[in-house]
């Protein structure tokens, strides 16, 4: 009698338990998911939102990311660098001037004439006063140097570790796109450009270097992005593609933004000529409007991550906006490489550095 309850009673909870489930399911939706509206009997969940807005959020995402691992890197140095000041019987400030003030050395004299004579119109007039932005834009780079040297020092004694993930976004690599390096490298670089965005071109030596440094670890997928103010730009993404069609896209990329001031439609199918291509196949292709759903579909895809100035990036999913400099993107690709456990290529010893390049903002147009 006593196990007929029992079974009885088990039934019950069962059944119980399955109806709250039920009741749960409707209330979250398929298989956990939350229900952030109801409509009448339908609902609307958080994936299918986050599919809805989650594009168009990335940027902000990426802000709020980047803030947030900033923070914690600085609250992080703080507090080891106060520990350490402490076990040493000083304080923070003296602690910081012993390993960073102390290991400060006068810029080079080479690298100051030679940054004065490059960056000569962006600084200021008299003499006297560019060559003292030189020096103090080389002392602040040598001191934050320093600063993350020792930051890596004490985070790697102290077993820090972010756990804090970036937000990423997926991009769809559709077959025609155009890309260099391998399809299975593990960072994937996007890059939203105008041809006629003089940031654009400033930024085609960075991508040059990264591919270099991460040979074999890094594919670099090019995406069009023409701004309204410059009348040439989208048909110079059409023309690209045209010349990928007769396998030069590359070749013709660097020539559009060698030539980005001057190019037209005439300079553009001379130079198609004259690369060996066949000019009557690829006028056509131009005036024909081949491509230009393609370079339409690019805008779209770039404004809806929230890119809408040019040049834009997407690294791996995660947004980097403007002529950053190559650090900003070796930071990002570093981080990257670590999390998938690849060893990072060793940085090839720099030019001098362009501090009058580096003392500005990064641009987008």
């Amino acid at each position: 009698m006593q196990k007929r309850y029992l079974s009885a009673f088990i039934g019950c909870a069962l059944m119980t338990l399955a109806v709250f489930a039920c009741a749960q399911q409707a209330a979250t939706g398929s298989e956990g998911d939350e229900v952030v509206a109801r409509i009448g009997d339908e609902v609307i969940t958080a994936d299918e939102l986050e599919s809805m807005v989650g594009p168009s959020l990335v940027k902000l995402r990426q802000e709020i990311y980047t803030t947030s691992v900033g923070e914690l890197n600085a609250q992080i140095f703080e507090r080891l660098a106060t520990e350490k000041a402490t076990a040493e019987g000083i304080t923070k400030e003296e602690f910081l001037a012993r390993n960073v003030d102390a290991k400060m050395t006068e810029p080079d004299e080479g690298e100051i004439v030679k940054i004065m004579t490059t960056y000569r119109s962006r600084l200021a007039q008299d003499d006297a006063q560019a060559r003292q932005q030189v020096v103090q834009a080389l002392q602040q780079q040598q001191q934050a140097k320093l600063i993350e040297a020792l930051k890596d020092e004490l985070f790697a004694e102290a077993g820090v570790v972010i756990l804090l993930q970036p937000p990423r976004a997926k991009v769809a690599i559709t077959e025609g796109t155009p890309s260099r390096g391998p399809a299975s490298a593990p960072i994937v670089l996007v890059e939203y450009t105008d041809y006629q965005c003089p940031f654009c071109s400033r930024a085609q030596p960075t991508i040059a270097a990264l591919m270099e440094r991460y040979d074999g670890l890094i594919r670099h997928v090019f995406k069009n992005l023409p701004l309204p103010m410059h009348d040439k730009a989208q048909l110079a993404g059409e023309a690209a593609l045209c010349a990928q069609d007769q396998g030069k896209y590359w070749e013709f990329h660097d020539w559009l933004f060698q030539n980005q001031r001057t190019m037209n439609r005439e300079s553009m199918i001379a130079q198609a000529g004259e690369m060996g291509m066949n000019a009557e196949l690829f006028t056509a292709c131009i005036d024909d409007g081949t491509y230009q759903a393609k370079v339409d579909a690019d805008m779209k895809e770039a404004r809806g991550f929230g890119i809408t100035g040019t040049p834009g990036f997407m690294i791996n999913g995660r947004v980097l906006t403007g002529a950053q400099p190559l650090e900003a993107f070796e930071t990002v690709i570093n981080e990257e490489l670590t999390l998938k456990g690849i060893e990072i290529p060793p940085k090839k010893e720099p030019e001098p550095a362009e501090a009058a390049e580096k003392a500005e903002a990064p641009a987008t147009e």
